[in-house]
């Protein structure tokens, strides 16, 4: 039986928005994890960027990254990234010691969990201002948060540790 051609696959090579060198992307713009630099995009990087302040899905916006890569840092997303990405998405992931983080809207407010911990802010602004992990404030904890992220469905056990960036 034959193979039928699916536009959703990564069958056209094209340059990555980030380094430039040979990386795939489906029939719509969106890229395969660029197997030089990490990048993964959409056809719509730019847009994210101007109207969001993000990428998606990689969250870094797209001419932060290409910083990055020239300094040959790891792509980090800010913590404004950060919440702009929950003011788009509305639902993001981080991990901070080994343990995973979930920010969600919710109509109680803007509500922060782990396994053993669930914090309601009134609403985004409170949330900047306070969020917490044991007492210290996120903002202030940022270089230390692996893999802030857009969340991803999958099992409980998934989250026991970040994905490779």
């Amino acid at each position: 039986m034959e193979k039928k051609y699916n536009p959703n696959e990564y069958n056209n090579a094209v340059p990555c928005e980030v380094c430039g060198k040979l990386t795939f992307a489906d029939d719509y713009g969106n890229t395969d994890k660029c197997p030089h630099c990490g990048w993964k995009s959409n056809s719509d990087s730019e847009f994210y960027e101007e109207r969001y302040g993000i990428s998606y899905p990689m969250l870094v916006p797209l001419s932060r990254a290409r910083e990055q890569y020239k300094a040959g840092q790891k792509f980090k997303a800010t913590f404004e990234d950060f919440i702009n990405g929950l003011k788009w998405y509305k639902e993001m992931l981080f991990w901070h010691n080994n343990k995973y983080h979930a920010v969600r809207y919710r109509s109680i407010g803007i509500v922060l969990e782990s396994k053993d911990t669930e914090i309601i802010y009134k609403n985004i602004e409170d949330f900047v201002v306070h969020a917490n992990i044991e007492g210290r404030l996120l903002k202030d904890i940022w270089d230390e948060v692996v893999h802030p992220c857009f969340m991803y469905c999958g099992e409980e056990h998934d989250y026991d540790h970040p994905p490779e960036d």
